[in-house]
């Protein structure tokens, strides 16, 4: 069993907003996000953020350590309730390719280009948990600690700035 989490704690310095909450379609990019990863997942929870109707988790160890706390906070809830491994996408890739989790598989695996894209088995929460406790916050130093494979998924449009939204309108 496999469980979908949001990355959702980050600060949107370059968007100038909150972006999970700017709006795609007539719903915030978050829901977007969210009704993506469902299409996965047995259960989707919400990192680093309250989102109505779903389980949030607060960041691990902490917060104001970027998505690694948001993974690490997923990875541990992953392990506790008995979900193999951990399928994660920022709030800000909004349209994920069918198929995701098989493309992935096995884990530790990333989607090229996207490390926030990933899947992880529930197996490395304690890794991860070390990993960030000794100063490493870098999704790059992760994946080469973890020894993520980087998997073609083709071309996903993340969401970064307004002009980035502009273009996907």
């Amino acid at each position: 069993m496999v469980l979908g989490a949001i990355l959702a704690g980050g600060q949107s310095r370059r968007f100038g907003s909150d972006k999970a909450l700017a709006m795609l379609d007539g719903r915030p990019l978050i829901a977007h996000a969210v009704a993506a990863l469902a299409a996965e997942c047995a259960s989707v929870v919400v990192c680093g953020r309250d989102w109505p109707g779903h389980t949030s988790l607060p960041d691990r160890p902490g917060p104001g350590l970027g998505p690694l706390a948001g993974l690490c906070a997923a990875l541990h809830h992953a392990r506790m309730t008995g979900h193999g491994a951990v399928l994660t996408s920022a709030c800000d890739l909004p349209h994920l390719p069918s198929g995701l989790f098989q493309r992935l598989s096995p884990g530790p695996a990333i989607a090229a280009g996207q490390p926030t894209l990933g899947l992880w088995p529930a197996s490395l929460a304690d890794a991860l948990e070390a990993h960030l406790l000794s100063g490493k916050r870098s999704l790059f130093s992760w994946v080469e600690a973890c020894g993520a494979r980087s998997v073609d998924c083709g071309p996903l449009p993340n969401i970064n700035t307004p002009e980035d939204l502009a273009k996907l309108c």
